[in-house]
C-alpha cells in the first residue's frame, strides 16, 4: 500500500476552505500514486472548536462526509478524515471516518480516550475499529488513544496490520509522540501511522512530526513541524519477517493460556 500522510494546518471553523484544500491534497495523492490519504484529527474543521460545536458538529453522513465522498470517487482514493459527529440523541463523538474509493463509508471510529476539554463535550467511544481493505487490515485510533498501549494491542489482536492514528498533538510533545508511535509499532510488530497537524489555534501550538513506524519500530517516514505531505510504501511482508524471530502476540497468548 502507498499511504499519504497529510500534515495540515486547517483554517479554523471553515469546512468549505478545508475541503478545497483537501482536493489539492487528493491531486497530490493521485500524482504520487497513493492508495490512501490520511488526515489529522478534526482536520476539516480545526481541532479547537469546542465553543462552536453547535454549528460545526454534523452527522456522519452530513455535508462534510458527502463532499469527501465525491473526492474519494473523483480521485480513486481511500480517505481517512475526522469530524465532530452528532448523533440523533444529541450525543457528540470525536470521530474518524474511512471512505473507500467508491465513496462508501467502511469504518467510523469514536475516540475512546478523551483528553482535556474533550471530556466536557464528547462522549467516549467503547469499541475498537478494525476493517479489511485490499491493502491489508486497518485499525484506527485517535491521538490520545496512542498513549495507552492497550488500545494498539487490542487492535492488533483483532487483526490490524496497519494502525492509523489521526492526531492533534501539541508542543512540547513531539519527541514523546515519536517514541510512543515507534513503541506501539514495535510492541505489536505492525505498522503505525501517526498523522498529526501543524499550526496554531489560540493557545494551542501543534507539533507536527507525523510519522510511520514499522514492525521493529523503525521510522519509515517522518515530517517536521510545518505543513507537509509524505507518501510511504508499506510492505506487509515486513510483519512476518519481524515475527519470524520473536512473535510477541503469539508468546503473550501462550503465557495467558499456560497454567503450568
Amino acid at each position: 500500500m502507498r499511504l499519504m500522510l497529510a500534515q495540515t494546518d486547517p483554517i479554523w471553523a471553515d469546512p468549505s476552505a478545508n475541503l478545497e484544500a483537501l482536493e489539492q491534497l487528493c491531486q497530490l495523492a493521485k500524482h504520487g500514486k497513493a492508495d490512501l490519504l490520511a488526515m489529522p484529527e478534526l482536520a476539516l474543521t480545526g481541532y479547537n472548536i469546542f465553543d462552536s460545536l453547535d454549528t460545526l458538529a454534523e452527522p456522519v453522513n452530513g455535508p462534510i462526509s458527502t463532499q469527501v465522498a465525491k473526492l474519494a470517487i473523483k480521485y480513486d482514493l481511500y480517505i481517512l478524515f475526522g469530524i465532530a459527529e452528532s448523533q440523533s440523541d444529541s450525543q457528540l463523538n470525536n470521530a474518524a471516518v474511512l471512505l473507500n474509493n467508491n465513496g462508501e463509508r467502511i469504518a467510523t471510529y469514536h475516540k475512546r480516550q478523551l483528553w482535556g476539554r474533550e471530556n466536557e463535550h464528547f462522549t467516549a467511544g467503547n469499541q475498537h475499529c478494525v476493517v479489511d481493505t485490499p491493502f491489508g487490515c486497518l485499525g484506527i485510533m485517535i491521538c490520545y488513544d496512542n498513549e495507552f498501549p492497550e488500545i494498539a494491542r487490542e487492535l492488533t489482536q483483532a487483526g490490524a496490520q496497519i494502525i492509523l492514528s489521526p492526531t492533534a498533538n501539541m508542543l512540547p510533545n513531539a519527541e514523546r509522540q515519536i517514541l510512543q508511535v515507534r513503541a506501539r509499532a514495535m510492541d505489536n510488530q505492525c505498522f503505525v501511522a501517526c498523522i498529526n497537524r501543524s499550526g496554531i489555534e489560540d493557545e494551542l501550538h501543534y507539533c507536527g512530526h507525523s510519522l510511520v513506524a514499522g514492525p521493529d519500530g523503525e521510522v519509515l517516514a517522518s515530517l517536521g513541524y510545518d505543513s507537509a505531505i509524505s507518501i510511504v510504501s508499506i510492505n506487509l511482508a515486513r510483519i512476518d519477517e519481524s515475527r519470524a524471530n520473536q512473535d510477541y502476540l503469539k508468546d503473550l497468548q501462550n503465557l495467558k493460556g499456560d497454567d503450568s
